[in-house]
């Protein structure tokens, strides 16, 4: 598993106020409320930083202390956090990146041949759903990432699995052809575009928070890292074909988002 590390800029009050912040030691949940049986919002990587509130509770065995998440209320085991001053030099839109689990880190197969790469920084991603059962831990996560592979592959005769990245609704991101190979994700915008699939079937009901948030952390982390351009758009593999994708529900979310064009 590859778990991308960087530093997030914490917000201040005022300029004449030093915030501290809590940067995880190692992958971190965290979640609405102080315990392990409040809803998880994200999981945040190593080395990755959030405003500390100031708040401290103390739940099933762990005391929890208060952060912003990406402009969520948000709880954090101190176990797996390391206080220092939030850093002030970067820009306050700048997020941080997911959790992304590698190829070697899911068992991917090794493509047929090898994937061309993008001539041009991406500048539109198109969402999909994978239309299958969903997964809410690593483990089954994996397991569907690698029939998506192989449907692809011995279905299709693909050369590799088509998306760009697949999230699942265990808050991770499983990479696929990655930022800079050209997909097989949304025909005729496979050069123009990086796709990401949710894992699941959205007609009835949208992904849970953590599918969400690694979603938008995704986009953003491909922003900064100039994977993709600033001004992309978003939209549903829908918007471009004829199919169902990314499933009622997801797609009447995703058009409440930035960057999101018809």
């Amino acid at each position: 598993m590859i778990f991308i590390s960087v530093i997030v800029t914490c917000f201040f009050a005022n300029d004449a106020y030093a915030a501290q912040c809590g940067c995880a030691t190692d992958p971190l949940h965290v979640r609405s409320g102080a315990g392990t049986t409040h809803r998880i919002l994200g999981t945040v990587p190593a080395g990755e930083c959030h405003t500390d509130k100031g708040g401290r509770q103390t739940a099933n065995g762990y005391t929890w202390a208060n952060i912003d998440y990406n402009g969520q209320d948000a709880w954090a085991a101190i176990n797996w956090l390391n206080f220092k001053t939030c850093q002030t030099n970067q820009a306050s839109t700048s997020i941080g990146c997911p959790n992304i689990v590698s190829r070697a880190g899911w068992g991917a197969r090794s493509p047929t041949i090898p994937h061309s790469l993008l001539t041009h920084t991406p500048n539109h991603v198109y969402i999909h759903h994978g239309a299958s059962g969903g997964c809410h831990t690593k483990t089954a996560c994996i397991s569907k990432v690698k029939a998506y592979q192989n449907y692809h592959m011995d279905g299709h005769h693909w050369s590799d699995i088509g998306y760009s990245f697949v999230v699942g609704e265990d808050g991770n991101v499983y990479e696929a052809r990655g930022w800079d190979a050209v997909g097989a994700h949304t025909l005729h915008h496979n050069y123009d575009g990086l796709g990401i699939c949710v894992i699941g079937n959205f007609m009835e009901h949208v992904p849970n928070d953590a599918a969400l948030n690694a979603i938008k952390s995704l986009i953003q982390c491909g922003v900064n890292k100039g994977k993709i351009t600033a001004n992309y758009i978003l939209k549903g593999h829908r918007d471009v074909g004829q199919t169902a994708c990314p499933g009622q529900k997801l797609y009447d979310l995703i058009q409440t988002w930035p960057h999101y064009h018809h």
